[in-house]
């Protein structure tokens, strides 16, 4: 009976002794990072190129310096999301595949996760195709990591089957290919548009209202034969002295102008006792009211793009937020207040002239070393979305 009980021990010593192991070697394959690190460069060649590729388009190349210059600007800060931080991000560039490694934090556990894959343009959008997902050394399921990014609901992504796609919003132009070769990142793009102002949509929209407004005046003027007295001569010229004033005015003064020409007109037809002068001024009178509907119309335009033009400087404004925390020398943090009050401006008044704060940032830009101006560009470039530095340039061509 003794015999029984001491075997009966040994056994279930045995079985604790493997259970230990197992946890041992899980433990291990789970925390086993490898002493990471993050890999820190100050240059930022990758704008130049991103800059060059939106004013030409074509073929495009990225080293390994270039990624991990792109790296330390999108991952320049810890993400934190409840119990999880992510420290940073190091992507080396493997043959034709990509290895990913971030160093995260799980409360008080210091864990590593990493992917290996590759990169393709799926139907206009970059895509990642992951060949692993780990965590230490740890595979993780491919559908339980796919899940998870699912539940970010995060817009940016969206997956189908194991591939995960990028939407194009997130990159400076649009790519047309994708491929990793010989260690390098091959690809192509399209030129980027050339970005209309605001101010520049508005000029467009009133020359096509002064082109309308001058068919109304040559109508008009072919009129004035018919009127065979003198009142009414002087009344069309009258109209016409109206409608002169038309010229260089908003949007809005335009449709007015053409407004009280119309009162004008209806006027001089409850005046005509001629049924065949009548007839000529409701013929002007219907010119007159296709250049107000066309006014009515682009001024619903402008009103429609003034209110995106206010919502774009605002969220420029608030972005350049995180830049002006991020910078850290007192030219930086000037250059960015400057550039945040215009932004404010600009929204709150489309005729703001910004020239001189366009100037002082430049000014200020210029007396920057290299160390001054890659930590001014960093900042905008680590918290400044692709469409925001659009803005940016446009008002201060930069």
């Amino acid at each position: 009976m003794s015999k029984t009980k001491g075997v009966n021990k040994n056994k279930l010593i045995g079985v604790l002794i493997i259970l230990v192991g197992i946890l041992a070697v899980f433990a291990y394959m789970i925390l086993y990072n490898t002493g990471v690190t993050i890999k820190k460069t100050t240059t930022t060649e990758v704008l130049g190129k991103f800059a060059n590729v939106q004013k030409k388009g074509g073929e495009f190349e990225l080293t390994q310096k270039n990624i991990d210059e792109l790296s330390n600007l999108y991952f320049a800060k810890a993400i934190t999301k409840g119990n999880i931080t992510l420290n940073g991000v190091n992507v080396e560039i493997l043959n034709d595949e990509f290895l990913i490694k971030a160093p995260i934090s799980y409360k008080n556990l210091h864990l590593l996760f990493s992917s290996k894959g590759k990169v393709s343009v799926l139907n206009g959008k970059v895509t990642y195709d992951a060949e692993n997902f780990k965590i230490g050394k740890l595979k993780l399921p491919k559908k339980f990591v796919v899940s998870q990014i699912i539940k970010l609901n995060n817009k940016s992504l969206d997956v189908e089957g194991n591939l995960i796609k990028i939407d194009p919003s997130m990159f400076p132009f649009k790519i047309t290919s994708l491929e990793i070769k010989d260690n390098k990142i091959l690809g192509m793009a399209l030129k980027q548009g050339v970005l209309v102002s605001f101010d520049d949509l508005n000029k467009m929209s009133g020359a096509e209202i002064d082109k309308q407004i001058d068919i109304l005046k040559q109508k008009m003027q072919s009129s004035t034969v018919l009127m065979g007295g003198e009142a009414e001569k002087a009344k069309l010229k009258e109209i016409l002295d109206t409608l002169d004033k038309a010229k260089g005015k908003s949007i809005q003064e335009k449709k007015q102008i053409i407004s009280d020409s119309i009162n004008q007109i209806d006027g001089a037809i409850g005046k005509a006792t001629d049924s065949d002068k009548k007839k000529e001024l409701e013929k002007i009178r219907v010119a007159a009211e296709k250049a107000k509907q066309l006014a009515a119309e682009k001024e619903k335009i402008w009103s429609q793009q003034n209110n995106t033009k206010s919502a774009a400087l605002t969220k420029v404004q608030n972005e350049l937020g995180g830049a002006y925390s991020q910078v850290g020398s007192s030219k930086g943090k000037q250059m960015i207040s400057i550039m945040q009050s215009t932004m404010s401006k600009l929204a709150s008044s489309s005729s703001y002239n910004s020239s001189g704060d366009q100037a002082s940032v430049i000014s200020i830009y210029s007396t920057l070393d290299s160390q001054g101006k890659n930590e001014f560009k960093n900042a905008l470039a680590a918290n400044v979305d692709s469409a925001s530095v659009s803005v940016l340039r446009q008002v201060f061509g930069i």
